[in-house]
């Protein structure tokens, strides 16, 4: 698995800081927030930003999993959002940290915990994911996505009736062949 790193790079023929990392294909990647690349004028800009990046991460690490029940009423008391870009193809809703208070934001760690301790093996075309199921919905992050020092930003759900059991994992509906 990747980390971020800061790296000097020429930004049209300006020497700027920056913070990369490998994505799941081994090629390296501009790291974004707010759709925007994170770029400094000096290394230890980059390096003040690498840090609190690393802090929150610790700060998930430690975050004490919930219960499946406390999951589910954390989950419940929040709006999430629907992925109108999907709505057709995969549709599902997200939850993004920075949307929440400070309170909140370390329990939305607790959710990620959760779903590491107690989620199972679920495949979205393909691809690999865990699924915390709480009720209704299922629950997951993009676990490749995320560099093994930058937290997890946003958790993803959808409902249950999207998900078929077979073969020993869960599989999203849309990859049954008919």
């Amino acid at each position: 698995m990747s980390k971020v790193y800061i790296s000097l790079f020429n930004d049209n023929g300006i020497a700027k800081w920056g913070l990369f990392y490998e994505n799941s294909q081994g090629k390296t990647q501009h790291l974004e927030e707010d759709f925007k690349k994170l770029v400094f004028d000096s290394e230890a800009e980059a390096n003040e930003k690498l840090a609190a990046i690393e802090e929150e991460r610790r700060s998930e690490d430690s975050a004490i999993a919930f219960s499946v029940v406390e999951a589910k009423a954390f989950a419940e008391s929040h709006s999430w959002k629907f992925a109108t870009t999907y709505a057709k193809t995969a549709p599902h809703e997200y939850l993004v940290k920075k949307w929440l208070s400070e309170k909140d934001r370390l329990l939305f760690e607790r959710l990620v915990q959760t779903i590491n301790k107690d989620s199972v093996v679920g495949y979205f075309y393909g691809h690999k994911n865990n699924y915390l199921i709480l009720g209704d919905y299922y629950y997951w992050y993009m676990t490749d996505y995320y560099p093994e020092n930058l937290a997890v930003d946003l958790i993803n759900r959808t409902t249950t009736d999207n998900l078929e059991y077979r073969d020993g994992a869960y599989y999203y509906i849309g990859n049954i062949k008919k």
